[in-house]
């Protein structure tokens, strides 16, 4: 009996201790928001975007306590790509990503009231649209005895979200989304990211030259982090980051594409002279996303920069005839020097001094540069339909102020500066849609910034655990919260 007896005050103990657990998040995903489609959330299908509000619950002093965290909902639809225009004179209509033509080609993308794709034609949350907000935001479980609903929601319509950590057994954290009945603001007072897209000829609608560009801006996106600038489509020309330590000095020349070391006919200079189209720029409490099309004899080619607080993950969907072979790279500027570069293949690290180092031409899992103008760590992976493309894609290194002459710079400031990124080495495919049995190739790039390493023997350790989160999303589960 006295067995017994222990036996059971153990399992009361630790269900207490399981319950104090649930009080809080214990995730550890600082900077990875969380994506959700309306068809994963169905209850609030139908609210209207401005009216899906997100809160964390916690214990305060034995007092249960709601606080409302900052959620964003992006609209997509279905719509055509079109054509490019015959002439820059030409007006654009709304209801294809160019603004002209008709048929064709499909895609799910961002919806834009300012640009050609238009609005989605439901006003209100749909199964295709995204809800996403921040997985530090996440607060402790509701127990059954606090059972409660934030002021201002619709009675009733409340979304309980799990979020559980596949690499950490038992880590997990809660986001409680509603539909408001008016009161309350979705970006609960913050705003993670302020992305300001400026054309320097005015308006898109009526001043973007769709069939031959250039198309200056002087764009920014602006966060607690980092900055970023770009200066065209295809054209990312500025890192500042800003995180507590960082000197804030401008370490990027540019994020560079082209089709061959010793190759300048296509580039992403000659993508932003070409024809091309914004799909969508948008601002949000949570994230920007920036959005177009437009690579030459590659029209459809699509690229889609997802900007939130402390990283930017850029998406490449490569739309073209068959070429020999592609290249994908992040070129720093001069104000870089002294900075170190590592990766999952150069863990001790090359010194970026504009001379050269030997490192490895394995692709890597991982790479970061550190110093004092900050930390900057990349990931890249691709997804083809083509298998072998796997085995021909090489990392691509050079640190040289004065390039070789058979490598010349195609644009930028003229040297290699800690160059580094993805080379497919092999000829790639068709994988234009305008033609059938096309194949696919989809490149995603991460990149996150923040302060300079206080302890750079950690660094390998840490971008490798980092590289190895975002390879195991955290995983939500969707259940309805009706107290």
């Amino acid at each position: 009996m006295r067995r017994l007896l222990l036996s059971g005050l153990v399992l009361v103990l630790a269900a207490l201790a399981l319950t104090g657990c649930d009080e809080t998040s214990t995730v550890v995903r600082p900077t990875a928001p969380v994506v959700l489609t309306g068809a994963q959330v169905p209850s609030l299908v139908g609210t209207a975007p401005g009216r899906v509000v997100a809160f964390r619950h916690s214990v305060v002093d034995g007092a249960p306590r709601w606080t409302a965290i900052p959620v964003q909902v992006d609209q997509r639809k279905v719509v055509a790509f079109g054509s490019q225009p015959g002439s820059n004179a030409t007006a654009g209509v709304t209801g294809t990503v160019y603004g002209n033509g008709s048929g064709g080609p499909t895609a799910l993308v961002y919806a834009d009231p300012d640009t050609f794709v238009g609005a989605d034609a439901d006003p209100n949350l749909d199964a295709d649209d995204e809800v996403v907000f921040m997985a530090a935001d996440a607060g402790g479980k509701v127990a059954a005895d606090q059972a409660t609903e934030p002021v201002g929601v619709v009675p009733g319509s409340g979304v309980a979200v799990q979020l559980d950590d596949p690499r950490a057994s038992g880590e997990r954290g809660w986001v409680y989304l509603f539909a408001s009945t008016g009161s309350l603001d979705p970006s609960a007072g913050k705003d993670y990211v302020r992305y300001t897209f400026a054309l320097t000829s005015g308006a898109y609608k009526t001043t973007f030259k769709r069939a031959d560009g250039p198309n200056p801006e002087t764009s920014t996106v602006v966060t607690p982090t980092y900055e970023a600038a770009f200066t065209d489509r295809w054209k990312e020309t500025s890192w500042k980051v800003r995180s507590a330590g960082a000197t804030g000095v401008d370490v990027l020349d540019g994020t560079k594409n082209q089709f061959g070391t010793g190759t300048c006919g296509r580039s992403n200079a000659t993508f932003a002279d070409g024809e091309g189209a914004f799909i969508a720029n948008l601002d949000g409490p949570v994230r920007a996303i920036r959005s177009y099309v437009g690579a030459n004899s590659g029209p459809l080619t699509q690229r889609t920069h997802l900007l939130y607080r402390d990283r930017e993950d850029v998406v490449t969907n490569l739309r073209v005839h068959a070429v020999g072979e592609m290249m994908d790279f992040v070129d720093l500027s001069t104000a870089a020097k002294g900075m170190t570069y590592r990766s999952s293949t150069a863990t001790n690290g090359v010194r970026i001094d504009g001379a050269a180092d030997p490192v490895s031409t394995v692709l890597p899992t991982w790479e970061v540069v550190n110093g004092p103008q900050g930390q900057v760590r990349y990931r890249n992976t691709f997804s083809s339909s083509v298998s072998t493309l796997a085995a021909s894609t090489k990392q691509f290194y050079r640190d040289a102020t004065t390039p070789a002459p058979s490598e010349p710079q195609c644009w930028g400031d003229g040297s290699f500066i800690g160059a580094a990124g993805a080379h497919v080495q092999a000829e790639i495919p068709n994988t234009d849609p305008r033609t059938a049995g096309f194949a696919t190739l989809t490149a995603t790039r991460v990149t996150e910034f923040g302060s300079p390493a206080a302890d750079a023997s950690k660094l390998s350790t840490q971008a490798a655990d980092w590289a190895a989160d975002l390879a195991a999303p955290l995983r939500p589960t969707v259940t309805r919260y009706q107290p």
